[in-house]
C-alpha cells in the first residue's frame, strides 16, 4: 500500500496539465529536443517537466534509447488517458467560446469526394446565413482518413456512403440522405446506345473505374459484379478524383459508377448515359458521423442545416426521375 501513496498524490494533487502535454507530445514526436522546439523552450526545461512527473510517481515513465525516449508501460497509460483528457478540454474550450459569443466557434466537417456537392454547399450557406459569427473548415477525403480525424478529434462531423457496423466503432451514425448510386458510361460508349437493351452480360468485357481498392465503395461493386459473374480485368483504373473519373467515362472507354446527383447533370448535357440497370443500393445511402460527446453548438447547428438541406434535395429528386432509364 505504501508504494501507491506517491501515485495516489501525484494523480490526486501533483498532475498538471503541462506534464500531460508533454508526454503526449513525446509521444508523438519520439525526442526531447522536437518536444521542445513544439513548446518554443529549451530541452533542459522539457527533461526537468519529465522529471518532475517521474519524481512524483516514483516510477520511470520513459526509457533512454540513444538520442530517443521510449515511454514505458505506465508513461503509455498516462498519454492514452491524456489524449482523452486534453480533448475534452479543448471541446469544452470551444464550448465556451461559442456560447460566450452566441453560436459562434469554428466547426470542422469532412466527406468523402461523392457526397452532392449542393448537399454540402447549401449546407455551408445556410449554416452561414445562421450563424454569421461562427467559422467552417472542410475536408475531403476517404472514408477510413475521415473516420481516424473524428476519432482524434480532429473532425466535428463527416459524410460517407457507408454505414459502420456498431461493433467497429463508437461512433454516432445517421442517414441523413438517399439517392440512387448507378453506372454509368460516356455518350458514345458502345453500351450508351439508347436503343440497346444493356444487361449485365454485356459488361463482362468492360473497362472499369473503380472507387480505391480497400474502401467500402470498392467492396459494394466488387461483390454486386461478382454475383453477377462480372470481373473487373486488366486495363481498370482504381480512383477517387472525381474530375478525373468524369473526363475518363465521357472520353468513351469507360464503364462505372456515380451518384445520380452528380450524373444527372453530364447526362442532361448529352456526355454520359445512365445503364438501366439496378443501381448499388448499399451505396445509396449518405451517413452522418460524429463523436457521441461532441456537444459543440456550431456543429450541432451545421447538422440541423444539413439534414434541412438534404430534406429539400429529397424533395428536388422525385422531379428527376426517368433518367436512369427506368
Amino acid at each position: 500500500m505504501q508504494n501507491n501513496d506517491p501515485i495516489e498524490r501525484f494523480f490526486r494533487s501533483g498532475l498538471k496539465l503541462p506534464h500531460l502535454r508533454i508526454l503526449v507530445s513525446l509521444a508523438e514526436l519520439g525526442q526531447v529536443t522536437r518536444v521542445a522546439a513544439a513548446f518554443h523552450v529549451t530541452q533542459p526545461a522539457i527533461s526537468k517537466q519529465i522529471a518532475e512527473i517521474e519524481d512524483a510517481l516514483g516510477v520511470p515513465v520513459v526509457n533512454r534509447v540513444g538520442n530517443a525516449l521510449e515511454l514505458t508501460g505506465i508513461g503509455q497509460v498516462i498519454v492514452a488517458c491524456g489524449r482523452e483528457v486534453l480533448r475534452q478540454i479543448e471541446l469544452a474550450r470551444r464550448d465556451v467560446s461559442a456560447l460566450a459569443s452566441g453560436t459562434g466557434g469554428h466547426v470542422r466537417v469532412g466527406a468523402v469526394v461523392t457526397i452532392p456537392e449542393p448537399l454540402v454547399a447549401n449546407s455551408v450557406q445556410l449554416f452561414i446565413r445562421r450563424a454569421p459569427s461562427a467559422s467552417l473548415s472542410f475536408a475531403e477525403a476517404t472514408l477510413d482518413r475521415l473516420i481516424k480525424m473524428l476519432d482524434d478529434g480532429d473532425l466535428d462531423l463527416a459524410l460517407g456512403r457507408n454505414r459502420i457496423p456498431a461493433t467497429q466503432t463508437t461512433l454516432r451514425q445517421e442517414i441523413v440522405h438517399r439517392e440512387p448510386f448507378v453506372f454509368v458510361v460516356g455518350a458514345h460508349h458502345p453500351l450508351g446506345d439508347p436503343d440497346r437493351q444493356v444487361t449485365w452480360a454485356d459488361l463482362r468485357a468492360s473497362r472499369w473505374i473503380t472507387p480505391m481498392h480497400g474502401s467500402p465503395a470498392y467492396a459494394t461493386l466488387i461483390e454486386t459484379l461478382g454475383a453477377n459473374d462480372i470481373a473487373v480485368g486488366g486495363g481498370a483504373v482504381e480512383s477517387s478524383a472525381l474530375a478525373l473519373n468524369i473526363a475518363l467515362i465521357r472520353s468513351g472507354d469507360f464503364v462505372s459508377i456515380l451518384p445520380m446527383s452528380i450524373a444527372r447533370p453530364h447526362v442532361m448535357r448529352g456526355g454520359m448515359c445512365v445503364l438501366p440497370l439496378p443501381p448499388l443500393e448499399p451505396l445509396g445511402e449518405i451517413v452522418a458521423y460524429w463523436r457521441g460527446d461532441s456537444s459543440l453548438p456550431a456543429a450541432q447547428l451545421f447538422y440541423a442545416c444539413l439534414r434541412e438541406v438534404a430534406g429539400e434535395l429529397m424533395h428536388d429528386q422525385t422531379g428527376a426521375a426517368g433518367l436512369d432509364g427506368s
